[in-house]
């Protein structure tokens, strides 16, 4: 096994003999990498009742291959690109499955107003729900762009590094997924006015 080089994102710790150390280290970055992890998969459209166990199982991954790779450039397009390959094979194992899904309907709510009232609540919770069924109904290509992009707000070269694709294929793919999204909103509006 080759140990990780030093890098601005890994901790040095992960490189110690001590395991107390590398202990240490790999809680510091769990720490600071679960909350942006989470909301990624989140978005994603992974079903909340899933969400923690998916990002647990990306993080027992990066653990694993954290000792495996030479150099991190940057840990968190790392592990967004070990989330994404997660989430991925957990759609496939969700498709050959089909066993009922008891699925929690509450927002995965990350930053909560302070005054707020039901009535926002209620609106922020069907407009979440909306995105969210929006994004089921795209590519999953396309929507990994736009989550990334879009809602993680990444930049291209982030986004590129985070989804191993060239940095055309992101331009390119961020134009078919807005038109793609929007013609899916123009879709439910209309339908939403001819009900």
């Amino acid at each position: 096994m080759v140990s990780p080089t030093v890098t601005p994102g890994v901790t040095p710790g992960l490189r110690s003999a001590s395991k107390l150390e590398r202990d240490a280290a790999w809680r510091a970055l769990y720490d600071e990498h679960f909350d942006p992890v989470y909301r990624l998969v989140c978005r994603l459209g992974v079903p909340l009742g899933d969400v923690e166990d998916v990002v647990q199982r990306a993080f027992v991954v990066a653990h694993r291959r954290i000792q495996q790779i030479e150099e991190v450039r940057n840990t968190g397009a790392w592990l967004r690109a070990i989330a994404l390959r997660v989430v991925a094979e957990h759609r496939r194992w969700q498709r050959v499955r089909r066993v009922k899904h008891w699925v929690l309907r509450t927002s995965a709510e990350v930053d909560r107003a302070a005054a707020s009232t039901p009535e926002r609540e209620a609106a922020t919770h069907e407009a979440q729900a909306l995105v969210a069924a929006l994004l089921a109904r795209m590519s999953p290509k396309l929507r990994d762009v736009l989550v990334l992009l879009e809602l993680e707000q990444l930049d291209l070269a982030e986004t590129a590094e985070s989804l191993g694709i060239p940095l055309n294929t992101v331009r390119s793919r961020r134009r078919l997924a807005r038109a793609q999204f929007q013609r899916l909103w123009a879709e439910h509006t209309s339908n939403e006015v001819a009900s």
